[in-house]
């Protein structure tokens, strides 16, 4: 696994050299069950942070920093490239800005599945059944 620049939050953005750490679109803190899906396989992962512009991933396997990918969790299937990776986590830039109606539906699914009282496990188990990765 790369490394993440260690200078990343305090290095100038192209576009405002006065936003040093800020991001360009807020992002949604929730934990959904999710799939990667590159060339060399299909990772169960767990979606952490996401929005329109790139997603925050937790996994025991990810692909490595520079790998295109599809993030699919919910109704969003985005293409996009792993940006940085350390320690089981990593960050996706999507090719494409993700539907905000889509991101509702997502933090709407998570509220809901909080409110479930389901398991970490469980919903693992029904999310890799959702997405063709159950065995």
């Amino acid at each position: 696994m790369a490394d993440a620049r260690p200078d990343r939050r305090n290095a100038p953005r192209n576009d405002d050299p006065e936003l040093r750490g800020r991001r360009a679109e807020p992002r949604a803190q929730l934990q959904l069950p999710a799939s990667v899906e590159a060339l060399d396989g299909n990772n169960s992962v767990s979606l952490l942070d996401v929005s329109r512009t790139g997603a925050r991933l937790e996994a025991y396997a990810l692909p490595a920093v520079g790998k295109d990918v599809v993030l699919k969790c919910g109704a969003i299937d985005a293409f996009g490239t792993v940006v940085w990776s350390v320690s089981g986590r990593c960050g996706v830039q999507f090719d494409e800005p993700v539907d905000v109606q889509d991101l509702k539906a997502l933090r709407a699914v998570a509220v809901a599945i909080e409110r479930s009282g389901m398991t970490p496990e469980e919903l693992q188990a029904t999310a890799d059944w959702a997405n063709g990765l159950a065995r």
